[in-house]
C-alpha cells in the first residue's frame, strides 16, 4: 500500500487537487506529517535537535509540529565569511545540517567558487542566498505540478504551441529561473524561446554585489570599488536595457499570436510600461497568451497599484495568479473569487506573531503568521516559519470548494512596523556554528 505521502502527492492528478473532502484530507495530512518527522529526524541533524530539545518524539497532533518548524531565516543561517575565506567543506558541514545530505557524499576538492559549489550540492535564491536541497523526487513532483496544475481552476493542457519571452538569464540557481525554464519546454515552441539574457546568473556575482552595497553604504568601500562597481552596473543595465528593447518589438509585433511571457514583478512592470508607450492596449494581447510573474514587492521598487496594473494589462489572457515561496513545492492557487487555496501536501499552520502558539480554528478565518509543513519534500524538512501575516479561512470558500485558502490580504510582517522577530528557537543559531566550527 502507498505511503500517505505518496498518496497526497498523487493528488496532483486528480480531479480537483484543491476540493478534497476535509475529513479526510485531515486524517491523510497527519499521517503524511508522521511518515515525514520519522523520515527526516534522523536525517538532519538540526530537526534532531530540536526534538530533543522540545520532547517531540512523535507527531500526534498539529500542536507537535510548532516547535520543529524551521524559521524562514535557518537556510541562510550559515556565516558568509565561510563562502569570502573558500571555506567550503566547513559551507558543507553547514548544509548538512538543514538537509539530507550527506557530507562524505559530496566532494568540494578544487571548488573555486560559490558557483561551482552550489552546481555540486543544490540551488539557491538571490540576496543572502537560501540553499534548498531537492532530490530527483522533489524536482519530479515539481514536474507534476507545472503539467496538471498551471492556471488552476481551468488548468493549461502541456502544449507547446507559443512564442516564449522569459525575462530572466539563460540559467541560474534560482527556483523561478528553473520555473519558467521549464514551463518554457512545457508551452512554448521548439526553438522560439527569447531570453533576457544568455549568460549564466553566477551567484558569487549577486553576493559580491550585495556586499559591496553594504560596504557602501556603511562608508568603508574604497572610491576605486565604487567606480569600478558603478561602471559595471552601468554597462549591465544598458545590455539588459537593450535586450528588454527587442522583447519589447517582438511582443508588439506577435501580439495576435498565443505568447508565453514570463518573469519576475520589476521586470514585468517594466515590460508593461513599454508595451503600452508601443501602443500596445491593455487587453491587448491573444487570450491564449500565459503569463507568469512573482516576486513581491520587497523594498516597495514597485508602485502600491502594480498588481492592478498587471491584472489591467493581462486581461484575457491566461494568468498565474499565486501566493507561495521558493521554500513550497508548488504554491497556493487562486480560484475564481480570488482566495489562494492551499494545496493538499502543505500542511498550513496559522501562528501567533512570535510564531510559538498554533491558531488554527476548526472553522472561520483566523490571523497570523503563516507557517506550514510541506509533506511532499525529500531533500529537506518541509516545516518552516515564513515572515507574512496572513488570514486563513478554514471554512469552505465561496468557490465551493473546501477549505483551507488564504484570503488575499497578505503583508509582510517586516512592513507592518515594528521588528519581525520569531522567538522560537527553531533556527538554533548556536548549535549551526558549533557545527560550523567543530
Amino acid at each position: 500500500m502507498a505511503s500517505a505521502r505518496e498518496q497526497i502527492r498523487s493528488l496532483v492528478r486528480s480531479g480537483d487537487t484543491f476540493d478534497q473532502p476535509a475529513e479526510d484530507i485531515a486524517e491523510l495530512q497527519l499521517e503524511a506529517a508522521r511518515e515525514a518527522f520519522a523520515a527526516h529526524r534522523e536525517r538532519i541533524p538540526l530537526l534532531r535537535t530540536r526534538a530533543e530539545e522540545t520532547g517531540v518524539r512523535e507527531v500526534t497532533g498539529l500542536d507537535d509540529l510548532v516547535p520543529l518548524l524551521f524559521s524562514h531565516t535557518s537556510y541562510k543561517s550559515y556565516p558568509v565569511s565561510l563562502i569570502t575565506a573558500g571555506r567550503w567543506d566547513r559551507l558543507l558541514r553547514w548544509y548538512s545540517t538543514v538537509s539530507v545530505v550527506e557530507p562524505d557524499e559530496v566532494d568540494v576538492d578544487g571548488v573555486r567558487d560559490i558557483d561551482e559549489w552550489t552546481e555540486r550540492i543544490t540551488s539557491g535564491t538571490s540576496g543572502k542566498v537560501s540553499f534548498l536541497n531537492c532530490d530527483g523526487t522533489d524536482l519530479r513532483f515539481l514536474h507534476d505540478i507545472l503539467e496538471n496544475l498551471t492556471c488552476w481552476p481551468d488548468p493549461l493542457p502541456p502544449d507547446p504551441v507559443r512564442r516564449g519571452y522569459l525575462l530572466a538569464p539563460a540559467s541560474g540557481p534560482m527556483r523561478s529561473i528553473d520555473g519558467f525554464r521549464w514551463h518554457a519546454d512545457v508551452f512554448a515552441l521548439p526553438g522560439e524561446t527569447r531570453l533576457l539574457t544568455e549568460d549564466p546568473m553566477r551567484v558569487s556575482e549577486l553576493m559580491t554585489s550585495a556586499l559591496l552595497r553594504r560596504r557602501m553604504a556603511e562608508g568603508t568601500a574604497t572610491p576605486q570599488e565604487i567606480s569600478s562597481f558603478e561602471t559595471a552596473s552601468g554597462s549591465r543595465e544598458e545590455e539588459l536595457g537593450a535586450a528588454m528593447t527587442r522583447i519589447v518589438d517582438d511582443i508588439a509585433a506577435h501580439r495576435d499570436e498565443p505568447l508565453l511571457i514570463a518573469g519576475m514583478n520589476n521586470q514585468q512592470f517594466t515590460l508593461i510600461q513599454a508595451l503600452r508607450a508601443r501602443g500596445v492596449p491593455d487587453d491587448g494581447l491573444h487570450p491564449d497568451t500565459l503569463v507568469l510573474s512573482g516576486g513581491g514587492n520587497k523594498g516597495r521598487a514597485l508602485p502600491d497599484d502594480y498588481q492592478q496594473q498587471f491584472a489591467a494589462f493581462y486581461q484575457g489572457v491566461r494568468r498565474v495568479r499565486s501566493y507561495g515561496m521558493t521554500e513550497l513545492q508548488g504554491s497556493c492557487l487562486a480560484c475564481e473569487h480570488g482566495n489562494y487555496h492551499v494545496p493538499p501536501w502543505v500542511i498550513p499552520l496559522v501562528l501567533d506573531q512570535a510564531g510559538e502558539k498554533l491558531l488554527n480554528p476548526e472553522h472561520g478565518v483566523v490571523e497570523g503568521r503563516f507557517a506550514f509543513l510541506d509533506v511532499s519534500l525529500e531533500g529537506r524538512w518541509g516545516g518552516l516559519i515564513s515572515g507574512d501575516r496572513v488570514f486563513v479561512d478554514f471554512s469552505p470558500c465561496e468557490c465551493g470548494r473546501s477549505g483551507p485558502a488564504v484570503l488575499p490580504d497578505i503583508q509582510r510582517f517586516g512592513d507592518l512596523g515594528g521588528d519581525d522577530k520569531i522567538t522560537c528557537a527553531a533556527t538554533l543559531d548556536s548549535y549551526v556554528r558549533g557545527m560550523i566550527h567543530g
